[in-house]
């Protein structure tokens, strides 16, 4: 605790110029490490996070008159809370105590011993705990789950609703604009098409030439409906951290077709951060991109004004659009950009020749005679992975198209792409080329074919590890026919097909990639898909029949092809035993609305086995725990996911093992030096668990009614007073989820 001279000078550092309603949650700091609206994985951030200095006990204050009416205690949330009902009908929530005042902290101990437990949830009456604003109600600190000393803050309107307090009565000198990194572009149709491609696209950003602002590099091709995303966040000045922006607006030709305001948000809605957060770039560690569009199947939220869906169809010709990006103080940044809507231009390479250094490609437009005015080349190795831009040589107008000569030491064994775009602005298909000398025999080529969604429909992907001429297609067997689909060549050994509806593959047999040149070449796509819909009860099985998973009636947005992979090579757990195999469920970015249920069919030599779950492999944290039941009438391990991720069942058998203990044991202790007792645990593969039930301490055979911070890992009781002087003996006791049990005990002296 800081002695309260201290608190008068550190007051005189803070000189608030600024007028606010409220009184500033803690004179910790005027910093945060996160504000309102942040995305987390299942949620939103509900509050702000002022930062400590790393210290905890530092005051924290009444925003304004009003009662405590609710106090809370656990380990794996917010730790010691207060709720401070206010005047005005608002509720101030402060997370992450240390220490509650006074007569709340007394109130907090006869609790937890009419309780027997640390976790404490109770409500009070307005008249029990009033406080006016300024007083202090507590002290900061890292209980539950704090990842460092801090405070996290909410304010709640009336209806429970968590609203942004920097615009509720809190105000922080901010004077920098918000950031914006780069702009997506998702296709959303069978038809869409952006700069000639099928693939969502992500552009950078450059300072505008004039009016400020930031601005696109080039006008933008589109042809059908589209939808933008954008990567940003937002900066204050003297702080490293990266925060929500306020809200987002979107204008085409001037008018507003979509708003995003993070001014209030809703418990019952943490899920539709899956439909704010463009899920696939972040699940492929592309970037964290917003969403300026809604689509039909979409919940409804509070960011996001029903009614409105930020779809950009737009009709033949140019237009203009502004991206309008706001923080909570006013700041705001505009990017602009030009869009033209045309179908792609089909492009060709009419005659190709070779002359001593250089090979010159004759390359026209097919369906428009419009003029092209540039072509871009890439040079791709006869195995398909980029080399370099390649440069001009010559370049000259041939009618409608350009003649351009490359270097023929560039061109040896290596393909191109080029990338063109005609007068209007309008791109090109995809073009490429390869020297003949350098194919390889299909025979002898390794085949990857791969699918993946893009906002519920499919895109197929072909990748050779060699040069091919001729057409390949996905062909689809149904009962009595083949569906046949042609794949375009991106690159020189890549193929894409058009986005492809879910549709598409009910009741499908078999899937092949079929390559139509001298040589005829059929693969077979290890892959049983199933076609699944909202509202609907679907399971689905891997090829072996092991894992299965089951779609809800709330688990999906809209329909979507469902299917199970096994893993040939999957990353091995520390700590603990693989026992089955690992089934990557897909598509992987496919964003959930809700949980689905998952199942491993186990073998009858690990039936037995003790401490066995499912665990799913997260991108962060590696192997993760999920707590799973056993059917074992169908020798079925099962469990449930928010996410379409790698499973397999493992065995943890290794118990929880100790980093520190402190009293040590065989230590010796002056009375005043000694305030806590603790213990800091960790495991390898399951985790420690967080029920109280689980763990336990006892100071000379006595229990104590300890706090548990999980992050920390740490087990620990706060001394109400000093212990006498003589022996003392600390006893532990921590469980992991998996059931296994570290126990210990240490023994010290006291003077």
């Amino acid at each position: 605790m800081k002695q309260i001279h201290c608190l008068f000078i550190i007051l005189a550092l803070f000189s608030f110029t600024y007028s606010q309603n409220y009184h500033w949650p803690t004179i910790g700091s005027k910093a945060m490490s996160s504000n309102f609206g942040e995305f987390r994985d299942g949620g939103y951030h509900m509050g702000i996070d002022i930062k400590t200095l790393e210290e905890t006990g530092w005051p924290v204050y009444a925003v304004d008159d009003g009662y405590i009416s609710r106090m809370v205690t656990n380990f794996s949330g917010y730790g010691k809370g207060l709720y401070l009902t206010l005047n005005d009908g608002n509720v101030a929530v402060y997370a992450h105590l240390e220490e509650f005042a006074f007569r709340l902290e007394t109130i907090f101990y006869s609790l937890q011993e009419k309780n027997n437990s640390y976790i404490v949830n109770e409500y009070f009456s307005p008249e029990q705990f009033p406080f006016n604003k300024g007083d202090i109600i507590g002290y900061t600190g890292n209980t539950g789950a704090s990842f460092g000393p801090h405070l996290h803050f909410e304010l709640r309107n009336s209806k429970s609703q968590p609203i942004n307090p920097l615009i509720n009565g809190l105000n922080i000198e901010d004077y920098r604009n918000p950031r914006v990194f780069q702009i997506g572009i998702i296709p959303l149709s069978t038809s869409s098409k952006i700069n000639g491609s099928s693939i969502p696209r992500a552009y950078p950003l450059y300072a505008a030439t004039t009016g400020g602002g930031l601005e696109l590099p080039d006008t933008v091709s589109c042809f059908g409906p589209i939808g933008i995303a954008i990567e940003i966040d937002d900066k204050i000045q003297g702080a490293k951290n990266k925060y929500q922006v306020q809200s987002i607006q979107l204008l085409v030709d001037d008018q507003n077709i979509f708003s995003l305001n993070y001014s209030k948000l809703d418990y019952d809605e943490k899920s539709t951060v899956n439909q704010t957060r463009e899920n696939r770039f972040h699940r492929l560690n592309l970037g964290s991109f917003t969403k300026l569009y809604k689509l039909k199947t979409f919940s409804n939220s509070t960011i996001v004004n029903a009614g409105i869906s930020g779809i950009l169809n737009l009709t033949p010709g140019y237009h203009k659009v502004e991206i309008q990006i706001s923080d909570a103080s006013g700041n705001t940044t505009r990017v602009k950009g030009t869009f033209i809507n045309y179908p792609p231009v089909k492009i060709a390479i009419r005659d190709v020749e070779w002359n001593d250094n250089t090979i010159e490609f004759n390359i026209q437009p097919v369906t428009l005679n419009i003029p092209l005015t540039k072509i871009s080349c890439y040079s791709y190795t006869a195995y398909g992975y980029p080399d370099e831009e390649l440069t001009i040589i010559k370049s000259k107008k041939d009618r409608s198209g350009l003649r351009i000569q490359l270097p023929k030491s560039k061109l040896g064994k290596h393909g191109v792409s080029f990338i063109v775009k005609n007068k209007l602005g309008v791109y090109g298909s995809p073009l490429t080329w390869h020297d003949p000398n350098a194919e390889r025999r299909l025979t002898e080529m390794d085949v990857d074919i791969t699918f993946s969604s893009i906002e519920h429909k499919l895109i197929a992907q072909v990748k050779t590890n060699g040069f091919t001429s001729g057409n390949t297609s996905l062909r689809i067997l149904k009962e009595d026919e083949y569906i046949s689909i042609p794949l375009t060549k991106i690159q020189p050994t890549v193929y894409t097909s058009d986005l492809l509806l879910p549709s598409l593959f009910k009741k499908t047999k078999r899937i092949d990639a079929f390559f139509d040149g001298e040589i005829e070449r059929i693969i077979q796509v290890n892959l049983d898909p199933i076609v699944a819909s909202p509202n609907k009860l679907t399971n689905i099985l891997s090829n072996d029949k092991n894992c299965s998973i089951q779609i809800s009636n709330t688990s999906l947005y809209d329909t979507s092809l469902v299917w199970i992979e096994k893993i040939n090579h999957p990353v091995e757990p520390k700590g603990g035993t693989r026992l089955s195999s690992v089934y990557q469920l897909q598509p992987f970015e496919l964003a959930l609305k809700d949980t689905i249920r998952i199942g491993i069919r186990y073998s009858n030599h690990i039936k037995n086995m003790k401490n066995i779950s499912l665990y799913y492999y997260n991108q962060k944290d590696g192997w993760t725990f999920l707590p799973s039941s056993m059917h074992t009438n169908r020798q079925v391990i099962a469990s449930t996911l928010f996410s379409l991720d790698a499973i397999t069942i493992m065995q943890d058998i290794e118990p929880p093992f100790k980093r520190k203990v402190y009293p040590e044991n065989g230590g010796r202790f002056h009375y005043k030096d000694l305030k806590t007792i603790s213990v800091i645990a960790d495991d390898y593969l399951s985790g420690l668990n967080s029920d109280e039930k689980s763990m336990s301490m006892k100071l000379d055979d006595i229990p104590v009614r300890y706090a548990f911070q999980p992050i920390k890992k740490e087990l620990s009781y706060y001394l109400p007073t000093p212990l006498e002087a003589g022996e003392h003996t600390m006893e532990y006791k921590i469980s992991d989820q998996a059931g296994n049990i570290m126990s210990g005990i240490s023994t010290f002296m006291v003077d």
